[in-house]
């Protein structure tokens, strides 16, 4: 179930927070919300956390089922399903008893009163088309009704992306093109292969036979010649020369850290084509003193581009290759999470970020992830809190937190 909540966090964290930012935050029992005064909008009542998207609603778990509120926390959805997930726009997949079927968590209503075991990502915008699988059979259901457009089911369905309203289905290894409007076959379902060409028109392929159709089913004979075409354009066996490695490319620049004795340190900048290729650094540096030194990170948008992670007397800090320090070794720990650095001391986490300004201190409990949609740091407190820290100006936004 925790997998499904991410899944939703990533599919909904798609809000404006241009007007009204609003933030999740946890009190050691439930999730809330607050707005950007840190003003309770939600109060703390959901399992799980939650995020306002698209300015007007957020999924929410409570006592393990799912449901939808509205901005100002009012139910639209009760929480009685399983799972919700996201289809398009408010319209999503809510699971109940082992069955999906399609509602909208913005109003609350089930579109569908077809049961689907599972469905397929792609989907048609317009009409708004979800293929669905009921059974052991694949059906098309038209999103804005609830409907299917196909009452027979087919082993494989999908889309012809011509613009059309065509979807190509499969039964018993033939293949036909189904009307996505009417649900009508366009072709029949007995060819072997099907050839897309423009302006929804295409070519049906029964053995060595060939038919012409266009958007609105009508067919002439084709032109033979397109066998050997599809033959060739389709055939797996094509021979595919392997690439051949150029002897003049060079890699890319990086560093790369040599333990001597005792502790001294040999670190390198250096370009390879491989990792074993023998090479001549393009510059060397030696450090002594350290009884650990490992890269940290190489990038050259960053400043400074190289730096090294270094441990004198049991405590951790950050140095460049030329051996400037940039963090000292006062830390337990420092980890590099790409978009920023977590420092930690004493079983407390800190924030620096990759410009070197420090948000917080090590007296953290945990620093998750940054959500950077929101501009902000899931962060925990020490007495079990968690919430966002704004990525510009530190600002934690729990109620009672003076910062």
């Amino acid at each position: 179930m925790r997998q499904v909540l991410y899944l939703l966090l990533t599919l909904l964290t798609v809000q404006s927070y241009a007007q009204s930012p609003k933030y999740p935050y946890y009190d050691g029992h439930k999730w809330g919300m607050v707005d950007d005064s840190n003003q309770v909008v939600i109060p703390p009542k959901y399992d799980s956390e939650f995020w306002i998207f698209r300015e007007k609603i957020a999924i929410v778990q409570k006592d393990s089922l799912y449901g939808s509120i509205g901005v100002d926390g009012t139910t639209i959805l009760p929480c009685r399903y399983d799972s919700i997930v996201i289809i398009r726009r408010f319209i999503a997949a809510a699971l109940s008893k082992g069955k999906y079927r399609l509602v909208d968590v913005s109003t609350g209503k089930e579109l569908s009163g077809v049961l689907f075991d599972k469905w397929d990502e792609s989907n048609h915008d317009n009409p708004p088309i979800l293929p669905v699988h009921i059974g052991a059979k694949w059906h098309f259901m038209n999103m804005a009704t609830g409907e299917l457009i196909n009452k027979q089911g087919y082993d494989e369905i999908g889309f012809v992306t011509t613009g059309y309203y065509e979807g190509v289905v499969q039964q018993g290894g033939k293949y036909g093109v189904l009307n996505l409007t009417t649900g009508a076959l366009i072709a029949p379902i007995q060819y072997d292969h099907l050839v897309y060409k423009s302006q929804g028109a295409f070519d049906a392929i029964e053995g060595d036979k060939v038919l012409s159709y266009t958007a609105d089913g009508r067919s002439r004979p084709g032109n033979a010649a397109i066998l050997t075409q599809h033959q060739s354009a389709s055939s797996a066996a094509i021979p595919i020369d392997a690439t051949k490695i150029d002897d003049s490319y060079v890699g890319n620049m990086s560093l790369y850290v040599y333990k001597g004795k005792d502790n001294d340190w040999k670190v390198t900048y250096e370009k390879r084509v491989w990792a074993s290729s023998p090479v001549t650094p393009v510059k060397e540096f030696q450090l002594t003193g350290f009884t650990n030194v490992e890269k940290f990170y190489y990038d050259e948008t960053m400043q400074p581009q190289a730096l090294l992670k270094v441990v004198q007397n049991g405590k951790t800090g950050l140095i460049a290759p030329e051996g400037n320090v940039i963090l000292p070794c006062i830390y337990d720990s420092i980890r590099n999470e790409g978009g920023f650095f977590v420092t930690q001391l004493d079983g407390k986490e800190g924030l620096i970020k990759t410009d070197w300004r420090v948000l917080s201190l090590p007296v953290l409990k945990r620093v998750y992830h940054a959500n950077y949609e929101v501009g902000a740091y899931l962060i925990e407190m020490p007495d079990g809190r968690k919430g966002y820290m704004n990525m510009h100006n530190g600002k934690i936004y729990i109620p009672e937190v003076g910062r």
